[in-house]
């Protein structure tokens, strides 16, 4: 990054600080507020959001009616998952930023539009900002964030590479361009832009975690656990590292390993009341994986209670009552889900595949088999590469309950084309083979889970589902 020159004006009570570029200042009443202000800058970019809140903070005490800061609080809270904390300190940031510059006013409706998955609006905001201040990166690493609210990948690798263009060391928007790579599948790209992300960063952690994402996602789990330990090596506390390992090891079927990685995960993130919450729906989600349906139902009921504002915990709801059978009860969460996508305008973006699968799901179990597979169509319409996987392993499940088993080979084929250890994939084609009487391929596939789930725990059900099959096998 070029060297630039910074200098206080004083304008009346307020203190504006300015660089090179036309307009480029921030409003404060206090450099004590600015210094906290930029160092909570560099820990947000480096997705440290325990201390980023807290250097924010700071910021505010010395100076309350500082509007940037306001924003950046609402996107710590925004990422960590507390919309009603960020709801309020983005509405103090628009407020306060009436009183500011035109840039600063324009950059915090940005944020805001982001905070609230607002992709159209915020790509007009973001155009503004773009012909007035065509220097300022970070609008063109918002921008891409938000092509991505709109499922509009290849704009949003557009946007990351003229941000670095502007600043060939800013790491956010290396890591940003990565995942972007990955999500249209072109994994040297991505591998590429995640090792130069950890030459630019060296001693932060993330960049070891998202190069663990990565290996995660073509199915490389060992791989990744050990990024995943390199990161908190680096940082013992990184919340994100605890977050994926835990992920791993419920996927492997460890789910008691799995709740104590995501409780560490919980615990260093700044959630206040959605801590709570956050576990009990951690704790059901456990329980559905173990077939405890009424109990995870039971946990999903107190994280409501725990935290009102946050409806996350109807996905599983919704799933464990499927499982149940309660089809009404089912349908209920997800039309309340289906009113809030609409709601934020959500409907034509990647953030519905989780509420098309549950529909999917839900169709299928009611025997609305051409609807299923019209949900799980969607769906892949919406995804990424990298969720395509468990996309394509329900419409195999749906094919297999309609009894065409070549369809269910090449919905699993399409499966496991990215992730070839992808469980629900090989369970699926498990079950395929099992139902055509090929006891040499259910072996087969069947001993490959094994392996997979040889440290899961004995009630976990997919495990028992999968031992049931294989022990119908005479060969076993």
């Amino acid at each position: 990054m070029a060297h630039r020159f910074l200098f206080l004006l004083f304008t009346g009570a307020a203190l504006l600080v300015a660089g090179c570029s036309r307009e480029e200042k921030i409003t404060t009443r206090s450099p004590e507020a600015l210094r906290f202000y930029q160092e909570g800058v560099g820990l947000w970019e480096k997705f440290y959001y325990r201390e980023a809140k807290d250097s924010f903070s700071r910021a505010i005490a010395s100076d309350s009616n500082f509007a940037l800061a306001w924003g950046r609080l609402a996107l710590v809270y925004m990422r960590v998952g507390d919309e009603k904390a960020a709801e309020a300190a983005g509405k103090r940031a628009l407020d306060l930023s009436q009183a500011t510059t035109p840039r600063e006013r324009l950059l915090v409706r940005l944020w805001l539009h982001w905070a609230r998955s607002e992709g159209k609006a915020g790509l007009a905001t973001s155009d503004t900002l773009v012909r007035q201040y065509p220097d300022e990166k970070e609008v063109y690493l918002f921008r891409g964030f938000l092509f991505e609210t709109v499922g509009d990948v290849k704009s949003a690798i557009s946007a990351y590479r003229t941000a670095i263009e502007k600043d060939s060391t800013y790491a956010i928007a290396v890591m940003s361009l990565g995942y972007a790579y990955s999500y249209i599948g072109d994994q040297d790209q991505a591998i590429a832009c995640m090792q130069r992300y950890i030459r630019l960063a060296p001693e932060a952690a993330d960049p070891r975690a998202s190069y663990g994402d990565l290996l995660l996602w073509v199915g490389r789990y060992d791989d990744a656990l050990d990024q995943y330990r390199t990161s908190l090596e680096i940082k013992p506390d990184y919340w994100y590292a605890f977050q994926r390992i835990g992920e791993i090891y419920a996927m492997l079927g460890r789910l008691r390993d799995a709740r104590e990685q995501i409780l560490k995960a919980v615990t260093f993130l700044p959630r206040d009341r959605r801590s709570d919450a956050d576990l009990m729906i951690t704790d059901g989600r456990l329980e559905i994986a173990r077939g405890h349906y009424e109990k995870a139902l039971e946990l999903l009921r107190k994280a409501e209670v725990a935290d009102t504002s946050y409806q996350g915990w109807r996905y599983s709801a919704a799933l464990a009552q499927i499982k149940l059978r309660r089809f009404a009860d089912a349908e209920r969460n997800l039309e309340y889900l289906y009113q809030t996508i609409l709601r934020k305008n959500l409907d034509n973006s990647p953030t519905t595949v989780d509420y098309d699968l549950l529909r999917s799901r839900l169709l299928a179990e009611e025997g609305s088999y051409a609807d299923a597979l019209a949900a799980g169509e969607k769906a892949l319409n919406r995804a990424t590469r990298y969720n395509r996987g468990v996309i394509f392993s329900r419409i195999a499940e749906i094919y297999l309950k309609q009894g065409q088993y070549e369809s269910a080979l090449d919905a699993c084929g399409e499966a496991l084309s990215v992730n070839p250890n992808l469980p629900s994939g090989l369970l699926v084609l498990t079950k395929v083979y099992h139902a055509k009487g090929d006891k040499g391929m259910t072996v087969e596939i069947g001993g490959r889970l094994l392996a997979l789930w040889k440290d899961a725990d004995p009630d976990f059900q997919d495990l028992v589902e999968l031992r049931r099959l294989l022990g119908r096998t005479p060969t076993v």
